[in-house]
């Protein structure tokens, strides 16, 4: 028997479920460990090519557009957990009709958002917000803000195609777009570099790679599940609203995450300057690699864990949810701690003495900011695909505000560290105690039993 042979069979003995996971899970750490070579190569070429004010402007540019993706009303999130669902139950017509009146909502929003932004950006004076020093930067800033607004309104509804590879259990098709999206935009950056093209040029090669990505993933889906004539679909308002209600919370918990991690490199950049960003960003960029290996196996979770709620697979659930915390503190925080002590030198042989290079005392702060971020990821992603997220966000949103006005108050005498201390502050007690609080009480049975015994007594009686 051949190697292919012996492994199929043995791939076969998993249930579909987990079989999913697997894959998702392998193309995931592939798709991530291409995603970090490339960054390792894209920074220091992008620094080169553009200098320390320009890349910080540039991050502090993406920072600012993660920090408005709450404009979706959460369509997107909560569009995948009932396509998870529907794909579940095998509801071909509610599938078809959710995705549709997704991507026409989404379309629309995305729409009047570039209009709207168009408009603001014409009153505010850009050198000033980011204490721009370079003349360059000065004049290529206007014009920056508007491509990254473009390419963030376009790929609204185009990113429903990592949703709908995530509901269908395909992850790995998204994963795989994604590696090739990284390789061409490093590609990308070296010719823009060689060309010169600038701050407003190296933003339009990178964007444009993801773009062209989403649009081949959703095509290829839409053919494969026959969707391909949805021109003569129309919008369902009672389906928008039930997406809607779902999504409204997850909007929320969207805009509350995305602040909480984007705002500090604002904060910095309007408090100490553009340049104090890359500090900051480099220090945060070594630490991104160890969540690599967590989003791994984190991020296959969610889809699976929806699809099990829609089965009604609640043991499985508890069961996994506790093996997904083991496998955090052994294959990432644990790791993560050893590599702490190798971070500084690391990072000066990765960009070279012309950058800023991060303290020690960042460095290790940074550390156990990620740490507890690590650790309350397991708890998060089960509440997210089961759904179960109304009470998590309020504690989402006290713990947002803490940190918010703790990193403000604490920049002008600590400067970056006392944005990080100002993280940790509003997160431990909210953010994570809140969604440790929440997991318990679902696993307890407070939450999901009492609806076990409301959906089988409709069944019955349907």
């Amino acid at each position: 028997m051949s190697l292919v042979a012996i492994s199929r069979e043995w791939f076969g003995r998993f249930s579909p479920r987990a079989r999913s996971i697997g894959l998702f899970f392998v193309s995931s750490l592939f798709a991530r460990g291409v995603g970090a070579l490339c960054q390792i190569l894209q920074v220091p070429i992008a620094i080169g090519a553009l200098g320390n004010e320009a890349f910080g402007l540039w991050i502090s540019l993406m920072s600012i557009s993660y920090l408005i993706t709450f404009a979706d009303f959460g369509l997107g999130q909560g569009t995948q957990n009932k396509l998870a669902g529907a794909f579940a139950t095998g509801r071909r017509d509610a599938q078809r009709e959710l995705f549709v009146n997704a991507f026409i909502v989404l379309t629309v929003i995305g729409g009047v958002l570039y209009l709207v932004g168009s408009l603001l950006i014409r009153a505010v004076d850009f050198s000033a917000l980011f204490h721009l020093h370079s003349r360059d930067v000065r004049m290529a800033a206007p014009g920056a803000v508007r491509v990254v607004l473009l390419f963030f309104c376009v790929n609204f509804p185009l990113g429903l195609a990592q949703r709908l590879s995530y509901a269908r259990q395909k992850g790995w098709m998204h994963n795989v777009t994604q590696a090739a999206a990284g390789v061409t935009s490093v590609i990308g950056i070296a010719v823009a570099a060689h060309m010169g093209v600038g701050l407003i040029g190296i933003i339009v090669v990178v964007q444009s790679t993801v773009v062209v990505g989403n649009v081949a993933l959703m095509l290829l889906q839409l053919r494969q599940l026959e969707w391909i004539g949805l021109v003569g679909a129309r919008l369902n308002p009672s389906t928008v609203m039930e997406l809607l209600g779902l999504g409204g919370f997850f909007a929320l918990q969207q805009v509350l995450t995305v602040v909480l991690f984007a705002l500090p490199q604002v904060i910095i950049s309007t408090s100490m300057g553009a340049a104090a960003v890359t500090s900051y960003n480099l220090a945060q960029r070594f630490f991104n690699v160890f969540a690599i290996v967590q989003g791994a196996f984190m991020i296959p979770l969610w889809p699976a864990y929806s699809e099990a709620a829609g089965q009604l697979d609640y043991a499985w659930i508890r069961r996994t949810l506790i093996k997904s915390i083991k496998a955090t503190v052994l294959c990432a925080v644990l790791p993560m701690a050893i590599g702490t002590f190798f971070a500084r030198p690391l990072i000066a042989t990765w960009v070279g003495s012309r950058a800023d290079l991060p303290t020690a005392t960042l460095i290790w702060m940074l550390f156990f900011w990620n740490a507890v971020v690590f650790l309350q990821q397991p708890f998060g992603y089960m509440l997210a695909g089961i759904s179960e997220i109304r009470r998590v966000t309020a504690f989402a949103l006290a713990g947002t505000v803490a940190s918010a006005g703790l990193m403000a108050a604490l920049v002008g005498r600590l400067g970056q560290d006392g944005v990080v201390i100002g993280l940790l502050a509003g997160f431990v007690p909210f953010y994570f105690v809140g969604s440790v609080y929440q997991s318990v009480r679902v696993l307890k049975g407070n939450v999901l039993e009492s609806r076990d015994i409301q959906e089988s007594e409709l069944a019955r009686v349907s």
